[in-house]
Order: structure tokens, then C-alpha cells, then sequence
């Protein structure tokens, strides 16, 4: 919730988020699937990369997706391509595009666009693993 704060209040404030991301790191198994969506809007929002807690959401999140709403699933993957974390899990973006198919009727047409733009620039998609 710090985090979004200061995102939603435009506050940049790089040594706390370092600090947060770097805190959080072994307590990341703990998060639900809002905290870990929120948590990377906030730093993607606020352009403050943080590739080892990116990195690390990136496996973690993949087991957690059929958890994540609409709204989660693609500040989740908007984030990985607005700070250009490129070595975004294959996995998280296959899993991602599979959860959106499944929930295709429930999203709104910004959150599909966000979703869709973002695999584009990430470039990281496995359309065999997704497509049936």
C-alpha cells in the first residue's frame, strides 16, 4: 500500500523503493496476487526498475495466475514492458495470454489492449503454448 501511494501521488523516492524491493524479496512467496500486481504498477509507474525483484515476481507469479483478476493480470504484465524488463519468464507471459483467454468476457477493452501492447514489446510469446 506505501508503494501505491506513492505511485498514485507521483513521489518518486528511489531509496525506498530499493529498500522495499529488496525487504520484500524473501516474503514474496507471502504476497497475494494483488500485492504482486500493485507492487510492480507502483514501481513501472514511478520508472524505478528493480530487475532482481522483477526477476523474482516473474517465477513466483506464474504458480499464482489463476488467482489474479483482470485488472492484475494486465497491470502485471504492463509493468515487466514499461520499464523494459525484457527477461520477463516466458511462462508468466504464456500464462498471462492463457488466463486472458479464460477470462476474456470479464475484461475490459483497455485491460485487453494493455495485455496485448505489452506482450508486443516484450517480444516473449510462445503462440504454440497459448493457441490451442
Amino acid at each position: 500500500n506505501t508503494m501505491w501511494a506513492y505511485a498514485t501521488a507521483d513521489h518518486p523516492s528511489p531509496a525506498l523503493f530499493f529498500a522495499i524491493s529488496q525487504l520484500s524479496l524473501p516474503k514474496l512467496n507471502t504476497f497475494n496476487s494483488q500485492e504482486l500486481a500493485n507492487t510492480l504498477w507502483a514501481f513501472a509507474t514511478l520508472s524505478h526498475a528493480a530487475p532482481e525483484f522483477f526477476e523474482a515476481v516473474s517465477n513466483l507469479a506464474v504458480s499464482k495466475l489463476h488467482t489474479f483478476n483482470p485488472q492484475e493480470l494486465a497491470n502485471t504484465i504492463w509493468a515487466y514492458a514499461t520499464v523494459y524488463h525484457y527477461s520477463v519468464n516466458p511462462q508468466l507471459t504464456n500464462g498471462i495470454l492463457w488466463e486472458t483467454t479464460q477470462k476474456l468476457e470479464s475484461l475490459e477493452m483497455e485491460q485487453i489492449v494493455n495485455i496485448l501492447w505489452s506482450i508486443v514489446v516484450l517480444n516473449t510469446i510462445n503462440t504454440e503454448s497459448v493457441v490451442p
